[in-house]
């Protein structure tokens, strides 16, 4: 009886989701804008466009999903890392609903064989893992944007680096801008590139641009950077000193996060060692052990 109302609830829940997936709705005005404002997005890219199944799934899986909507930090790691809203959905539901079938089919599996675990027990698994894997994409998200973060700092570095070398050969200062930008590839050069045409189609220096690309993509050191120019004023060679400066704190960052990922790198590899310290441990004190526990436990004569 109980696992018909259960079933029963699941197919009522299933038909509620499809009918609120299916149902039109129109696309928010902020989504858009965010959409038009992502870094790798310029006025002469192409519009978006229909890629096939996966876009469809992806509306869909946003629409069944549209009462959880991201907040400006998941905006802000969706622009970072090049995806859209309706992707990370869609990998979410994808990510719950493989969990659950997961487990569901790893229970069958165990019933075949003869082994039955109780059904509490696997329902309750089965639960924890479609909610493990619902919210594993956040966590994969977040992992990528800052890998991203730290190769936009390392590019940040050489575009300093680059703009000192055109200033001291004689370059002004938009020049040495624009220049040193095109001078790279990537996606961070691309975002330095697209902020300096819209601070020129724009009218505004160089440096709001940068400070709102800072915002933007969660790199302080790009704020600190406009900061820091803006104060030194429009001398040449102050500017050159501040760029100069931040380049130089950009490389002492990057050494000690060096140093810091080898550091942790070089204790995660003494786990296994450990590890199999241990189990050889117990294979060579597990004979004793049983030796005493059966002499213990033998009656005496």
């Amino acid at each position: 009886m109980i696992g018909l109302v259960v079933l029963a609830a699941g197919v009522g829940a299933g038909c509620w989701l499809v009918v609120r997936a299916l149902s039109p709705r129109a696309v928010r005005l902020d989504t858009l804008i965010s959409h038009l404002n992502r870094p790798g997005l310029s006025a002469t890219s192409p519009p978006l466009r229909d890629d096939g199944l996966r876009q469809r799934a992806g509306r869909l899986a946003a629409r069944l999903l549209g009462g959880a909507a991201a907040d400006d930090t998941q905006q802000q790691l969706l622009r970072l890392t090049g995806r859209t809203p309706e992707r990370h959905a869609l990998d979410k539901v994808l990510g719950c609903a493989g969990g659950a079938a997961t487990t569901a089919v790893a229970g069958a599996g165990l019933m075949i064989l003869g082994i039955a675990p109780p059904t509490a027990v696997l329902a309750v698994f089965t639960l924890a893992v479609a909610v493990g894997g619902y919210f594993l994409p956040d966590a994969m998200l977040r992992d990528e944007a800052e890998r991203r973060r730290r190769a936009f700092r390392h590019a940040l570095s050489s575009y300093l680096d680059l703009v000192n070398v055109i200033l001291a050969a004689g370059g002004g200062i938009e020049t040495s801008l624009h220049a040193a930008a095109e001078a790279g590839d990537g996606w961070a050069f691309a975002a330095i590139r697209q902020a300096l045409d819209r601070s020129r189609l724009t009218n505004r220096t160089p440096w709001d641009t940068f400070a709102g690309l800072g915002e933007e993509l969660g790199v302080d050191e790009l704020c600190e950077l406009a900061a820091s120019v803006s104060l030194a004023g429009s001398q040449g060679a102050r500017i050159r000193q501040s760029l100069a400066a931040k380049a130089d704190s950009l490389r002492g960052h990057q050494v000690a996060e060096t140093e810091a990922a080898a550091e942790a790198a070089t204790e995660r590899m003494t786990i296994p060692v450990a590890v199999l310290l241990f189990g050889f441990l117990v294979f060579v004190a597990y004979p004793a052990v049983q030796t005493i526990t059966s002499v213990t436990s033998s009656p005496m004569p």
